[in-house]
């Protein structure tokens, strides 16, 4: 399946975030400005060849170019996150399918994840905290269209996302992988003989997003995704 399918389940998630434990955050809007960065160009100098000469011209002798001993270090983070809802030091937020992009780009393991999401409702979100967090729990909802009116929806079941300690002033990107179906159940193709998957179940999404950061431990495993269909 293409995974820009996934980008558009994603992006139409909602971020609503509850006051659960008191550390869900509230939306807080920032700007931010964007960083260009400099092209530099630069002119390459042609030397001219004389025709009025018999004497052999000498080549330029080129210059060795210096190398830098050690890589131009990236700017720090900007501290607290710019375009996050926050409460109370902990911040979220619902990444961009360009963000996305990037994240999964950057680590091969949310690659691998990402794969399920080809054939699952999956939702992402990105969290922080000012302090140490000893375990992350996201609550999400799944949606999907309502059979009697397609204006509404209709919730098709729950899911909890664990995610591991996490220190603090620091980032962890998060996919909300659920169990719900993005197709029909498969069907065998009369062309090809082949069974290919089912029709399209449009208008499914991941939504109702909250991030609790928790100080103390538990005894619950993680990273885990746990999916209670509703029916």
């Amino acid at each position: 399946m293409k995974r820009n399918l996934l980008f558009a389940v994603i992006t139409s998630s909602s971020l609503l975030l509850s006051s659960a434990q008191a550390a869900s955050p509230t939306p807080k809007a920032s700007p931010t400005a964007k960083a260009t960065p400099a092209v530099s160009n630069s002119a390459k100098a042609t030397p001219a060849v004389s025709s009025t000469t018999k004497k052999p011209t000498k080549k330029p002798v080129k210059k060795g170019v210096k190398k830098t001993a050690t890589p131009i270090p990236s700017p720090s983070p900007v501290w607290p996150p710019i375009k996050f809802t926050s409460n109370k030091g902990i911040y979220a937020k619902i990444p961009t399918s360009k963000e996305l992009l990037g994240l999964i780009s950057a680590k091969a393991g949310l690659a691998e994840v990402v794969k399920k999401c080809e054939s699952n409702a999956c939702g992402a979100v990105i969290v922080a905290a000012d302090y140490r967090c000893e375990w992350w729990e996201i609550k999400s909802t799944v949606y999907g269209v309502d059979p009697n009116d397609a204006s509404k929806k209709v919730t098709l079941g729950k899911l909890r996302t664990l995610y591991g300690p996490l220190s603090a002033q620091t980032y962890a990107n998060i996919i909300l992988v659920s169990d719900e179906p993005l197709y029909g159940p498969s069907v065998l193709d009369p062309n090809s003989g082949q069974t290919v998957a089912g029709p399209a179940r449009n208008g499914i999404s991941v939504g109702g997003i909250s991030a609790i950061c928790h100080k103390s431990g538990t005894d619950e495993k993680f990273p885990a995704n746990i999916y209670t269909p509703i029916r």
